[in-house]
């Protein structure tokens, strides 16, 4: 018998709620970083898709949490529901913070980590994390329409650049137009705004507007 696939709507509820953050990697070590995973079904019953039943989890506590150890004891569903409510409080104070903006120097020591922009319909976060080469990761997730009956329209952001002075810009081919993001860093705040984005994304999806730097 084919494996159930998890509606979409189901799906883009948990995804938001967790915002690609795994719930043991914040249980355990308070790790906030996106992460790459899957939707667990916490019964292990791929049946039983209700929201309750699901959680976001790395690709290694995935199947760390569905292998069977004779020597050791394993996360438990109950474990992970609580790791999961901490997770999705903490998301829901870093999001409910009021954004202001205002004039301020650049502290470029202090530009690595999280970046939140939310709203009432849409909301994105971004995380940048600096290499050892002295180039910096971006990543991030956008979503547009949080209220809809289905589910938002999710886009995601991900490559590598250089920070000159305060800013970072990246560029890259999308069909035949070129797509830019140029994010400036101002203290604890970020500005982004994109050029060609339409398309980009899922519809109606960019990463254009003020961050606040949450962590």
């Amino acid at each position: 018998m084919p494996r159930k696939h998890v509606k979409s709507s189901t799906q883009a509820a948990v995804l938001v709620r967790a915002r690609r953050r795994c719930c043991i990697c914040f249980g355990l070590n308070r790790d906030t970083t996106l992460k790459q995973g899957q939707i667990a079904h916490l019964d292990q019953n791929p049946a039983n898709d209700v929201e309750d039943n699901l959680a976001f989890l790395c690709f290694n506590h995935h199947n760390q949490y569905d292998s069977t150890y004779r020597q050791s004891k394993n996360f438990t569903i109950d474990e992970v529901k609580h790791f999961r409510e901490e997770l999705h409080e903490a998301i829901r104070r870093a999001f409910s913070v009021v954004v202001s903006f205002g004039e301020a120097q650049v502290n470029l020591s202090g530009v690595s980590g999280h970046y939140i922009r939310g709203g009432e319909y849409e909301s994105a976060d971004l995380t940048i994390q600096r290499l050892d080469n002295g180039q910096y990761h971006v990543s991030g997730l956008a979503l547009w329409g949080t209220t809809r009956e289905f589910g938002p329209n999710i886009g995601e952001l991900d490559f590598i650049a250089e920070l000159k002075d305060d800013m970072i810009i990246h560029t890259e081919t999308f069909l035949d137009r070129t797509y830019c993001v140029v994010l400036r860093f101002i203290d604890d705040y970020l500005t982004v705004t994109e050029q060609s984005w339409a398309g980009m994304f899922g519809l109606n999806v960019n990463f254009s507007g003020e961050y606040r730097k949450a962590t």
